[in-house]
């Protein structure tokens, strides 16, 4: 799904993020958000931690977050969105095993969902097909976790052929394999959150640079790992991929502030790359706007 932002996002900047160690400095769109509406938080469900819409909304605030994605939103209520239509938009999941979980979440798009994920990349299933078919048939992104530890029949090096078999499809990769893999010589057998200096040609740097369909998430430790194990390396990969990566947090605490905060460590890192304000505008604002259809102003 794609479309124009709906307005012109604001052109200042905040030159201090109170209590965020640097950050934030630019408004963003955070596009990998998990929070349970309140109704269902009263039932035990726990999205989002056990945060509140308001503590969501104030965490929101903290971080100069404009929008965003809400990731297994299905067809759920939500206040915030109901008052401010046009910021957010709610993804579809079915992540508990048993049950027909491609119907699920073809209801949930059915209901108002705009993409979906986020979603373990289980390798060439059924349930996978039948998701990339709802994705295709619906026009509508797909946000996939990439751990193949967890899921050995998902081998991350053979991705490319799903790519390539629905090129209609939008992607968005995020998680332990997908930003290991902008090593060349990365192997899930080495850990999760491998550090040091990257050696170029990973598969996640040539597919990013080799289909238009391909997105990142830099949302999570492992975003935040791959940003800061090797600064040089990845100012060069995120100006690179300048128009296919985007602002994401994975972040479930209440405030706003360090040194807890997910989002407020992931805009540390990104201050300390120095990237052009052209790069950031992108990365933490536009790019998820066009992409998502979102107001920014």
């Amino acid at each position: 799904m794609s479309g124009a932002a709906d307005a012109e996002p604001p052109a200042k900047t905040r030159k201090s993020g109170a209590g965020n160690g640097g950050g934030p400095t630019h408004p963003l769109i955070d596009i990998h958000i998990h929070q349970a509406p309140d109704r269902l938080q009263a039932q035990g469900m726990k999205g989002g931690g056990r945060r509140t819409e308001a503590q969501f909304l104030a965490h929101q605030k903290a971080v100069y977050a404009v929008g965003g994605v809400i990731l297994g939103g299905n067809d759920y209520d939500y206040e915030f969105m109901r008052q401010e239509p046009g910021r957010y938009v709610r993804f579809a999941a079915a992540p508990a095993p048993g049950g027909d979980r491609a119907a699920a979440i073809e209801k949930a798009l059915k209901g108002g969902a705009r993409g979906i994920g986020e979603l373990r990349w289980e390798g060439d299933t059924p349930f996978t097909r039948s998701i990339l078919d709802l994705a295709r048939d619906h026009q509508v992104p797909i946000l996939f976790h990439f751990q193949e530890s967890d899921h050995p029949a998902a081998v991350y090096a053979e991705f490319y052929r799903t790519i390539e078999k629905y090129p209609t499809v939008t992607f968005i990769g995020h998680a332990i394999d997908w930003w290991g893999a902008i090593d060349r010589n990365y192997s899930h057998t080495g850990g999760r959150y491998q550090r040091g200096r990257v050696t170029p040609g990973g598969l996640t740097d040539q597919w990013l640079a080799r289909y238009p369909n391909l997105h990142g998430d830099l949302s999570a430790q492992s975003g935040n790992t791959a940003i800061l194990r090797d600064p040089d390396f990845a100012k060069d990969f995120i100006t690179r991929h300048q128009d296919k990566l985007m602002f994401g947090s994975d972040c479930t605490c209440t405030t706003g502030g360090m040194p807890t905060c997910w989002t407020g460590i992931k805009l540390v890192a990104l201050n300390f790359l120095q990237l052009s304000a052209e790069v950031q505008r992108k990365i933490y604002l536009t790019n998820a706007a066009k992409l998502f259809n979102l107001k920014t102003g």
